[in-house]
This record gives C-alpha cells, structure tokens and sequence, in this order.
C-alpha cells in the first residue's frame, strides 16, 4: 500500500531492512533503494540477493545522509524497538535527509487493537513499548511533515472475531434486540480485535 507514495523517485533508505523483503519489492517496481541493518546475519542476507544494504545503526546512517538527498525513508517493525528519545530523533534526522517531496513511512503494531497492545505485541521479548498512532503523528507533525495519514494494516481473520447474531434468522419480535447486540458487538470487536498493524505517513513539504 505503500509504493504509490513513491512513484516521483528519488532513492528510499530502509532502516532496519531486515531480510530485504521491501527492498526487493521497491526493486521489482523500479525504484532505486538501500537498505541499513544492525545484524550481521541479515545484512549478509540481502547481499546475497544482490541487494545494496550495509551494516549499521539507524540513527548513524541517517547522520550520515546528505541533506535532502532521499526521496523515501521507510522503516518497517523497528521502532517498537526504541527509546522514545531515539523515535524522535530518527524522525526529525528523517526529514533532514528526505528532499522535498520525500516521504517517511513508519509501521508498527497497533495498540488500538486490545489483543495487540496488551496481549500478542508482548510475544516478542525485544519489544520496548507499543507506540500510539495519534502519539506518532503528532512527532511527524512537530519535526515539519505534512499530509500526515495512518494507513491500518493486517486485519485480524473473521474466524479469530467475535461473531454476530444472524438477525434474519431469528424471531421477527427478537430481531431488533438481535440488531442492538450486534451494535455493541461491532464496537468491542473494532475495541479487541481492530488491525494489528498500521503505518504512519508524513511527506516533506515540497
């Protein structure tokens, strides 16, 4: 959902690329990209697929890009990994290196789903803190990006949801109670079951 965003060009920088999946699909579309990894393991990985990744930390490789020089920062599951202090700096150093025009995505667990935020994002050992969507637009909007816009990802299968009353299948004098059920079983599934994941977006004024 992502690559629309780039379609002007310009070089995207990947931090924290991991196995190289988005690096090979900017590749596939035509876009020139790089990527930065702290671990050694994955950074030999995408080099074998011939893909432009270098060792290092994400706050250095953005110190180092020149001013303006990129038309795309992505980042993909990284930043519930940071302090928040290292957040705020990896955005503001992000719309110093982005040229007008660029574009920073971000994504992330989702805490406004309950089973994320209290349950699922906790699996994983290395996870810091959930960081809310309205939190992370507002530090988009504070470091200068504009157009900022939370695209929801990865809804959860209707089988893992909770399930609603068939009203039309139920006594023509208990269907309007069947239809209020189902309105308070919309608002707790959105509340417990909402999208797992969602990507923030802030385009550098051009």
């Amino acid at each position: 959902p992502y690559l629309g965003f780039f379609k002007d060009g310009g070089e995207v920088l990947d931090l924290g690329c991991g196995r190289g999946e988005a690096l090979e699909l900017l590749k596939k579309n035509g876009l020139a990209a790089r990527g930065i990894d702290i671990s050694d393991e994955m950074v030999a990985r995408c080099q074998e697929k011939g893909l432009q990744v270098e060792k290092g930390d994400l706050i250095g490789a953005l110190e180092s890009t020149p001013e303006g020089s990129l038309g795309g920062i992505v980042s993909f599951h990284v930043i519930e990994h940071l302090p928040r202090e290292v957040l705020e700096r990896m955005i503001r150093l992000a719309w110093q290196a982005l040229a007008p025009g660029g574009v920073l995505v971000l994504e992330t667990p989702s805490p406004l789903s309950v089973v994320v935020g209290a349950r699922n994002f906790w699996l994983d050992p290395t996870h810091l803190r959930p960081v809310h969507g309205e939190s992370l637009r507002l530090s988009f909007e504070l470091a200068g990006f504009d157009e900022v816009e939370r695209i929801d990802r990865q809804p959860f299968e209707a089988a893992q949801r909770l399930p609603e009353i068939s009203v039309a299948e139920m006594p023509e004098d208990l269907r309007g109670l069947a239809d209020e059920i189902n309105r308070l079983r919309d608002q707790l599934d959105g509340l417990l079951y909402g999208f797992q994941d969602y990507g923030m977006v802030g385009r550098k004024p051009s």
